[in-house]
C-alpha cells in the first residue's frame, strides 16, 4: 500500500466559547431593547431581575436569574460563569431619598462580585456630565461609573443624555406634553441644550463596547446626532404628532411648578418628573463625538427618525382615557399638516 505523504489527518477544531453576558435591569427600558439584539450576535444572554417569575411569564423565550443588587449572594450567583456584564440599574425612579447611598452600595457589591466571578468586561450605561452642577440623579450616576471603573474588572462607561424610545420615561414625558397641551408655557430654562439619542443607537453602542479591544477602563460620552434645546425637543415632537400647539415663553415658571403640571398632564411618576426636570436646567453636551469617534462610519439616527420609531411603540401603551384626552386636545390644537404627512 502506498502512503500519500501529502495527506493530513483531520484536525478537530474547537469552536470559540460563546460569551455569557449578564444584563442587569433586563426587563427595564434599555434592557428589554438590548437583550434580543445581543442574543442575535451569538452571545449567551441571561437577564438579571428581582422578579424572575414575572419576567419569564412576560418573556418566555429569554433566560433570567434572580438578581437583587442589595443582596450580595444573588449578585455572586447571577455572575457565575459570565464573561461579560451590562450594568443598567439606577435608582432615579425610586422615591427613597437615600437612593444615592443605595446606588453606591449596589455598585460596590457588583464590582466585587464581578471580580470574584472572573468577569472580563463590564459595560455601564450612565449619564453625561453637565456644564453646571449636576442634578442629584446625574451626580449619582456619575458616581456609580467612577466606582465601577475603580475596580479590577475593565469597565466601558457610556454616558448618554435623553434616550428616545418606546418605554423611556423622559421621552414619555415629552411625548405626553406634546400630545396633550394645545397651549404650552415654555419657561426660560427649557433653552438648555442636550444631545438626545435613539435607543437603537444606544443598543448598538453597548454591543460594540462589549467587543472593544481594550483592557483599560474608560468613560466616553454617547451623544446623539443633533444638539437641541429642551424647547425644540418638545416642539419637534409635537410637529411629528401633527400638532402645532400655541406656545408662550415665560421667564417665571420654576422647575418646582413645572413638575406639578407635568404630574397632571403626563404619565410620568411624580418623583421621576422632579428628577427629570431638575436635569434639564443646564446644558449637557459632549465636546466631541465621544464613543462614536471610534466608529466613524456608523450612522446615528436623526432626532426625527428616533422619535417616529418611539411614537409607533408608545401608541400601543395608551389607555382609553388617555386616547380620549389626546383626541380632545387634537381637536383644539392647530394642525401641522406637513409634519403629519411626513410622520
Amino acid at each position: 500500500m502506498t502512503l500519500d505523504s501529502t495527506a493530513h489527518p483531520p484536525v478537530a477544531v474547537t469552536p470559540a466559547p460563546r460569551p455569557r453576558v449578564l444584563v442587569t435591569g433586563a426587563t427595564g427600558f434599555v434592557g428589554s431593547h438590548l437583550v434580543p439584539i445581543l442574543a442575535r450576535t451569538g452571545a449567551d444572554v441571561v437577564g438579571g431581575t428581582r422578579d424572575v417569575e414575572r419576567a419569564r411569564h412576560d418573556h418566555p423565550d429569554r433566560a433570567f436569574v434572580a438578581l437583587d443588587l442589595l443582596r450580595p449572594e444573588t449578585v455572586h450567583a447571577a455572575l457565575q460563569g459570565c464573561t461579560q456584564a451590562v450594568y443598567l440599574v439606577h435608582g432615579m425612579a425610586s422615591a427613597d431619598h437615600e437612593y444615592e447611598r443605595i446606588e453606591r452600595e449596589a455598585a460596590l457589591t457588583f464590582r466585587a462580585a464581578a471580580a470574584a466571578a472572573g468577569v472580563r468586561r463590564i459595560v455601564y450605561l450612565g449619564g453625561m456630565r453637565p456644564a453646571g452642577p449636576p442634578s442629584r440623579h446625574l451626580r449619582s450616576r456619575l458616581a456609580t461609573g467612577e466606582i465601577l471603573r475603580e475596580g479590577p474588572v475593565p469597565v466601558i462607561e457610556l454616558q448618554a443624555t435623553m434616550v428616545i424610545g418606546s418605554g423611556s420615561e423622559s421621552f414619555r414625558m415629552v411625548r405626553d406634553l406634546a400630545a396633550r397641551l394645545p397651549v404650552m408655557l415654555l419657561p426660560a430654562w427649557l433653552d438648555s441644550r442636550t444631545q438626545p439619542i435613539g435607543i437603537a443607537d444606544v443598543v448598538q453602542a453597548i454591543v460594540l463596547a462589549l467587543r472593544l479591544d481594550t483592557s483599560e477602563s474608560r468613560a466616553w460620552p454617547l451623544p446623539g446626532l443633533e444638539t437641541l434645546t429642551a424647547r425644540a425637543i418638545i416642539e419637534r415632537t409635537a410637529g411629528l404628532l401633527g400638532r402645532r400647539p400655541f406656545t408662550v415663553r415665560v421667564p417665571v415658571v420654576t422647575p418646582w411648578l413645572s413638575t406639578h403640571w407635568i404630574r397632571l398632564v403626563t404619565r410620568t411618576d411624580p418623583h421621576l418628573a422632579a428628577e427629570l426636570v431638575e436635569g434639564l436646567r443646564t446644558d449637557i453636551l459632549s465636546p466631541d463625538d465621544g464613543f462614536w469617534a471610534l466608529y466613524p462610519q456608523y450612522r446615528r439616527q436623526s432626532f426625527d427618525e428616533a422619535v417616529r420609531r418611539a411614537l409607533a411603540g408608545e401608541a400601543d401603551e395608551l389607555s382609553q382615557m388617555a386616547l380620549f384626552v389626546e383626541e380632545a386636545a387634537e381637536w383644539v390644537t392647530p394642525k401641522d399638516d406637513h409634519a403629519a404627512a411626513v410622520s
